[in-house]
């Protein structure tokens, strides 16, 4: 059986923000602040449209941080809606698992953020202030 990819790709993160550790910074304060309205939007109680624009609109943001399981996760979600189903299991399942892939991201961003000697190859741990981000 195949591993699961990491919730976060860290190479990929620092690709994208070319190791600059302001800006990754920033990014994921940005993209805690969203996660907070897309989880709210990921329910099944929603109306079709909301769920499949919140679940297009994180998996695009998952897809610039590196957060592949997410963006998959999302990624299925929006296939759900395009399928015709308009409630069921098959429905409450795939954005049950949208909601705990975004739960997954944030803490393993979390787990960077407390580590900052990973998000930007070889700085001392003691090299960026990332108190703010914790809140």
């Amino acid at each position: 059986m195949p591993s699961q990819p990491a919730a976060v790709d860290i190479s990929h993160f620092h690709a994208m923000t070319g190791g600059d550790g302001e800006l990754q910074a920033e990014i994921i304060g940005l993209f805690r602040q969203q996660a907070q309205i897309w989880a709210r939007l990921l329910i099944p109680d929603a109306p079709v449209q909301t769920w499949k624009d919140a679940a297009h609109t994180l998996k695009g943001s998952a897809r610039g941080l590196g957060l592949w399981p997410l963006a998959q996760a999302c990624a299925d979600a929006e296939l759900l809606a395009t399928s015709g189903q308009k409630d069921g299991p098959a429905i409450t399942a795939g954005l049950a698992k949208a909601r705990a892939a975004l739960e997954e991201a944030l803490e393993a961003l979390q787990a960077a953020v407390l580590s900052p000697a990973a998000l930007v190859p070889n700085l001392p741990e003691t090299g960026m202030d990332f108190a703010g981000l914790s809140r």
